[in-house]
C-alpha cells in the first residue's frame, strides 16, 4: 500500500486539473489540461503489469543491486529501465519509479499538451509553459524555501529525487535529497539513486558531484543535506512564491 503524501498539498498548477491513480504500491499525482483518470489508471495497470510479470518469470530483475545484461525480447519499459541502470551503474528495480511516471505520461500526451506525472518524488514533465518544482529536503530543512524552474522548451524531461531519511526506497546514502534532472525520467531516477547512495557525509558531496559531471546523460544535479546545497547544470533555483504554479516533489 502507499502512503499518504501530504507534500502534495502544497502544489500550486491552478491551469492544470489534478488527479490521482493507484494500483498496488503505485500511487501516480497527475497533471494535466482535461481528465485523464481513466486512460492513466488503464496505463498504470498496464506496465504494473508488464514489470511484475518479467518479474515472475525473471526474479533476479527485482534483487539485483547491479546493471543486468539486455534483453532485446522484453517490453519497452523493461529494456528503458535496463538500460538506464547500465548507465548509473545499478540494478533496474532503482529506475522503476520514473519508468512508471515516464511512460504513463507520455501515454496522456496523446490528449494533452500538459502532462506532469509524480510518482514518489520522481516526475515525468512536458509543457507548454515553465513549470516550478518544488522542493522538499524533510520536515523543516531550510532548502524547502527553494523551486527549480524548468523551461518549456527544456521538455519532456525527467527530475527525480532520492533520499537516505525520506520515503521507503533503497537508498545506501544518506542525503535529505538527490536531485537529478534528464532528458527522460528513466534515466534521472536511476542516477538520483546511484549518486545519492556516493553522499553518506556532508564531506562526500564534492565527489559525488564530481561524479554527476561524467555522465552527459544527467543535465543538472542538486544534492541537499541538513545544512548544506551543492549542484550543477540546468538546475535553476529560486524562492518559493506560493502564488506562483509549482509542483513539489519529495
Amino acid at each position: 500500500m502507499y502512503k499518504k503524501r501530504n507534500y502534495r498539498n502544497l502544489t500550486f498548477n491552478d491551469d492544470l486539473l489534478r488527479y490521482e491513480v493507484s494500483y498496488f504500491e503505485s500511487n501516480l499525482y497527475i497533471s494535466s489540461k482535461i481528465n485523464l483518470e481513466d486512460t492513466a489508471g488503464y496505463w498504470l495497470v498496464f506496465y504494473h503489469n508488464q514489470i511484475s510479470a518479467y518479474i515472475d518469470k525473471n526474479p533476479l530483475f527485482a534483487k539485483t543491486l547491479v546493471p543486468i545484461a539486455p534483453d532485446p525480447g522484453a517490453p519497452a519499459i523493461i529494456r528503458a529501465m535496463i538500460k538506464a541502470s547500465a548507465k548509473a551503474n545499478v540494478g533496474p528495480m532503482a529506475a522503476v519509479a520514473g519508468a512508471i511516471a515516464e511512460f504513463v505520461g507520455r501515454k496522456l500526451l496523446r490528449y494533452s499538451s500538459d502532462v506532469i506525472v509524480e510518482n514518489g518524488g520522481d516526475i515525468f514533465i512536458a509543457s507548454q509553459k515553465e513549470r516550478r518544482i518544488g522542493i522538499f529536503a524533510g520536515i523543516g530543512n531550510v532548502y524547502n524555501k527553494l523551486v527549480i524552474s524548468i523551461p518549456a522548451q527544456d521538455t519532456p524531461c525527467g527530475i527525480c529525487t532520492s533520499s537516505g531519511r525520506i520515503g521507503h526506497s533503497l537508498s545506501f546514502g544518506n542525503t535529505s535529497a538527490t536531485i537529478v534532472l534528464c532528458k527522460s525520467a528513466v534515466t534521472a531516477d536511476a542516477f538520483a539513486t546511484a549518486i545519492g547512495n556516493l553522499v553518506k557525509h556532508p564531506e562526500d558531496m564534492p565527489a559525488a558531484i564530481n561524479q554527476g559531471r561524467k555522465n552527459k546523460a544527467i543535465r543538472g544535479l542538486l544534492i541537499i543535506t541538513d545544512t548544506q546545497l551543492a549542484g550543477y547544470g540546468a538546475i535553476n533555483l529560486d524562492v518559493l512564491d506560493s502564488s506562483a504554479p509549482s509542483f513539489m516533489v519529495e
